[in-house]
């Protein structure tokens, strides 16, 4: 249980009467807490994350969300993008992948909480009902929607409300197998569950602490038989010596796992981020093999692997994706024109892409 890896609890001192802090804080009697007038009291070095990110892994802060939950995802100019919303409810978690853009963003050293669910129920309900058209909102971009969901409870509360008459799906994507909890609330077509998923040997070298591909499969196979639909997200892919031997294999395995009708949507995304994390990755992890090809400055200012290494990988990709799950809606995410042109003979325009994933949201009534 990656709860174990938690050994500290900082609690904003707005946040301690919240049903969902008093949870937390029962669940883990045995930990020390510190009571802090404001979360900004916490706010750490830009320039020494290397020091305190590793105990940032291993606290938790519980805070009041002050603004919006839901925002929509940070797209990138100029690339295409899908018009997914974010539900912002929790920053960082307790594993430690080496590529992980967000050791790089967050400036609090604490994996945060944001404990008053009450709230965002409230502003789902206000903002659904004044809304026209589908949404599609997840928790998982800010941090993994089942990490630390034993100790929060929010999928249980979550997962009630993305029902008729309101023309919404709730994505939960984690790189965690644990789905217990959640599995009788099925059968719900507008929940769908999500893994990100690698070959095992990337997830052994890059993924600190996420379940193996074994296990996320598994969990795919229990909440499709449950009656939730399932999307996967080959996010980033990795270049590394027999990537495709390796991929090939893991597509095959996913093939066999999951039943083509459940798969609301499959995702492909290169490696991908700012410049100033590489050194950051490196001084983290010496080891890691994301060196193991050469990347450039893309107009969008992150560094991504040369434009034919990417098209060459989402070509294999959808290859193999065609042949063991033959019609899943499968797209690039934050991708340029171009490649969206070489890979799929197309470029979407304008809101294309976001208006086809809408209409796999399941109609009002």
């Amino acid at each position: 249980m990656l709860t174990k890896r938690i050994h500290r609890i900082v609690v904003e001192k707005d946040a301690r009467n919240y049903p969902m802090a008093r949870r937390i804080l029962t669940r883990l009697p045995q930990l020390p807490v510190e009571v802090i007038e404001n979360r900004r009291d916490l706010s750490a070095s830009e320039h020494d994350r290397a020091r305190w990110l590793p105990e940032a892994k291993q606290t938790l802060l519980l805070a009041v969300q002050k603004g919006p939950f839901r925002r929509p995802c940070p797209g990138t100019k100029d690339y295409i993008c899908c018009g997914y919303q974010v539900l912002q409810v929790a920053l960082g978690c307790p594993m430690d992948c080496t590529y992980c853009v967000l050791q790089g963003y967050l400036n609090l050293p604490a994996i945060t909480i944001f404990v008053n669910m009450e709230d965002l129920l409230t502003e789902l309900e206000t903002d659904r009902a004044t809304a026209s058209g589908p949404w599609r909102l997840g928790t998982g971009e800010f941090g993994d929607s089942l990490a630390l969901d034993d100790l929060m409870g929010l999928n249980q509360r979550l997962i009630p409300w993305f029902t008729p008459p309101r023309q919404t799906i709730l994505e939960i994507k984690s790189k965690r197998a644990g789905l217990d909890d959640l599995l009788p609330l099925g059968p719900n077509p507008q929940v769908v569950f999500a893994w990100s998923l690698n070959p095992e040997e990337v997830i052994r070298a890059e993924e600190r602490f996420a379940s193996p591909l074994p296990a996320r499969l598994a969990a795919a196979r229990a909440a499709a038989a449950a009656g939730f639909r399932l999307a996967f997200h080959f996010d980033p892919l990795i270049y590394f010596p027999g990537w495709k031997e390796a991929y090939h294999r893991t597509v095959a395995a996913l093939g066999e796992t999951a039943p083509p009708p459940s798969i609301a949507w499959i995702s492909l995304g290169g490696l991908r981020f700012m410049p100033w994390l590489r050194p950051l990755i490196h001084q983290r992890f010496p080891q890691t093999r994301l060196a193991a090809q050469e990347m450039v400055r893309a107009p969008d200012g992150k560094l991504r692997y040369f434009k034919d290494l990417r098209v060459e990988m989402y070509g294999s990709l959808r290859q193999y994706l065609a042949e063991a799950l033959p019609g899943a809606p499968t797209y690039l995410c934050m991708e340029s024109p171009r490649v969206w042109q070489e890979v799929f003979g197309h470029t979407p325009t304008e809101g294309e892409l976001a208006r086809s994933l809408d209409r796999l949201v399941p109609p009002a009534g």
